[in-house]
């Protein structure tokens, strides 16, 4: 990367910065595009000449532009290790990557000649954050490669993929590793249902809000049974998760029969990772989120399922014969969690993604 003298915070965020009003300063940095735009105008300016003719790309992210944004930024690598080796940044580029960060102003307005936009946040009209909302299409109509948790009409789209973000933590390698195969996604898929609690300690609820109040609801009814392990800000009772465990959660859940594992947000298609982190360490999770989970690549009755203001007295129970009866744990624990359909509905994400980005180098920079 030559042109790492200019991957700097945006001129006009440090004078945004010297106001002293925290709400007021945000305000600005999130709403006024004018002053937004006049900044990447001023730094692009110092160093466009240093880009020749070579290919670019931007991560078009709220304010600050530093290096850590583009060599973490997964489709910059996957673009430049697959496909264009000398991929260069510049804020004018033909290549744009878009997330639900700040308004849509940027991406409506963007002369790119390849724009992506991926989500690993709900955009739903349920969305938490109301500025994620101005998202809720996923753009699919401003965009020429849309990814995220809807279930959109991928035949009517051809530009969306859906591809949620537990793909990204669980399956690594399944885009940018050109040797990846579908044993690689069904060694996986083994491990996750082949993992074993410890059972060393009842529940653990790792969260740090409670925005929709659903953890409070879970936390204050489930505690009943037991002690419920908190290692996060919300209900903090337990440090082990980065003292014994360096606050690699997934290693921390192993200790447990139980994971309280709710989505931020109930919408369609909106599975994160939460519930496959669950899964993945061996605990039952006790979840609650898109009540379709993930169609028929999850065995619905391997999670116990708890319903938001409703009466979930019988669930408690179940939870507690689970808790109480080794035999019982460990039955409910055998289940197949993932099915084995997983692996060609992830190698179809893979193929579309990539037979669309090829597409799109090929056609509009070559």
């Amino acid at each position: 990367m030559n042109n790492k003298l200019f991957l700097k915070k945006n001129l006009i965020e440090y004078l945004v910065w010297a106001i002293p009003f925290k709400k007021i300063r945000n305000s600005i940095r999130i709403n006024s595009v004018y002053l937004k735009d006049l900044g990447y105008k001023i730094n692009y300016n110092h160093y466009k000449n240093n880009i020749g003719n070579k290919i670019t790309f931007f991560v078009r992210n709220d304010w600050s532009v530093n290096e850590n944004e583009f060599t973490n930024n997964y489709f910059y690598n996957l673009i430049k290790n697959n496909y264009i080796d000398d991929l260069e940044i510049s804020y004018n580029p033909d290549i744009e990557f878009f997330a639900p960060v700040g308004k849509r102003y940027f991406l409506e307005n963007s002369k790119a000649k390849i724009k992506i936009f991926y989500t690993g946040e709900c955009v739903s009209k349920d969305a938490i954050d109301k500025s994620w909302r101005q998202y809720y299409d996923n753009c699919v109509n401003d965009v020429d490669l849309s990814l995220g948790f809807d279930r959109v009409d991928e035949d009517k789209y051809k530009n969306y993929v859906r591809f949620p973000i537990w793909i990204f933590y669980n399956f690594h390698g399944l885009l940018d590793n050109k040797n990846y195969t579908k044993d690689n996604i069904k060694k996986i898929i083994d491990d996750i249902n082949n993992a074993k609690s410890k059972k060393n300690r009842f529940a653990s609820l790792v969260a740090s809000h409670d925005a929709t109040n659903i953890r409070t609801q879970m936390y204050n009814q489930i505690k009943k049974i037991d002690s419920i392990s908190c290692p996060s800000k919300l209900f903090h009772n337990d440090d082990t998760l980065k003292q014994n465990f360096n606050d690699v959660k997934t290693e921390y859940l192993k200790d447990f029969k139980f994971n309280i594992c709710p989505e931020n947000t109930i919408s369609d298609g909106y599975i994160t990772e939460k519930l496959f982190d669950a899964f993945k360490s061996g605990c039952i999770p006790i979840y609650n989120g898109d009540d379709n989970i993930e169609l028929d690549l999850v065995n619905k009755n391997a999670l116990l399922f708890f319903k938001k203001d409703e009466d979930n007295t019988e669930l408690i129970k179940e939870i507690e014969k689970l808790h109480k009866d080794d035999k019982l744990f460990d039955a409910f624990q055998e289940q197949i969690k993932i099915y084995d359909s997983m692996v060609d509905y992830l190698w179809e994400r893979r193929v579309k993604i990539l037979n669309r980005l090829e597409t799109l180098i090929n056609e509009r920079l070559k």
